[in-house]
């Protein structure tokens, strides 16, 4: 199974690019922010929030012993953001809790129409999201945070992400052939059928990739 990066550098959100992260998953960055200046997206937020803390935070809460993940520091910051923008406007305990909800839900437009009506700029405010992609960049590149000391992964845990990666290509290869298939440049639409598999060194067969990695072990050598 390769582990090539490069075969993540495409994606259909033209607002993110795929990458590898300290631990070798592969998580979203934006891109606008360029290899030669990693993570200075989020260094611009705190300066322009006044964030002063938030690096030393960001910091304490990635390295052991309770590590929290990118995704979660993600959504830390981008709750911080929405906060930022959201005082002083009119708006209710509620209508503040929806916007977190669909923020935390990767919903972007019901977010961007949603603070729109309550007078706030959806997309200036949406512009300063950040992916974990570029968490991770900003804790290697201004924080000198290392892959030294961080928790790897169970084989549990990437069994799981892996599930996830098997699902999102499965969602975009539907998409794809459901869009070709409505404007008849396919004959028929085609069944999807997404798997992802290793090749045991024992047996020489072909095996499911969350099998062996849950089973620790080819299911068909037990």
């Amino acid at each position: 199974m390769s582990t090539d990066p490069s075969q993540y550098q495409e994606t259909t959100d033209p607002e993110e690019v795929r990458q590898l992260n300290l631990e070798g998953e592969v998580v979203e960055t934006d891109c606008a922010e360029k290899t030669s200046s990693a993570g200075e997206k989020l260094k611009r937020i705190i300066d322009k929030y006044g964030f002063t803390e938030l690096g030393d935070r960001l910091e304490r809460e990635y390295t052991p012993p309770k590590p929290a993940t990118l995704r979660e520091l993600q959504q830390k910051v981008n709750i911080k953001i929405l906060d930022q923008n959201m005082r002083g406007a009119l708006t209710t305990e509620a209508e503040y809790e929806d916007c977190c909800h669909r923020l935390t839900a990767d919903d972007r437009e019901l977010t961007k129409d949603r603070l729109n009506r309550l007078g706030i700029d959806g997309e200036a405010v949406l512009n300063d999201m950040i992916s974990h992609g570029t968490v991770q960049n900003y804790l290697r590149t201004y924080r000198d945070v290392k892959k030294q000391g961080r928790r790897r992964n169970t084989c549990e845990e990437s069994a799981t992400s892996m599930i996830a990666i098997q699902n999102r290509v499965e969602t975009v290869l539907k998409d794809v052939v459901t869009s070709h298939s409505e404007r008849d440049q396919i004959p028929t639409e085609p069944e999807v059928d997404v798997r992802m598999n290793v090749v045991c060194p024992n047996c020489d067969e072909s095996v499911s990739i969350v099998d062996y990695l849950q089973l620790r072990q080819c299911p068909r050598c037990i």
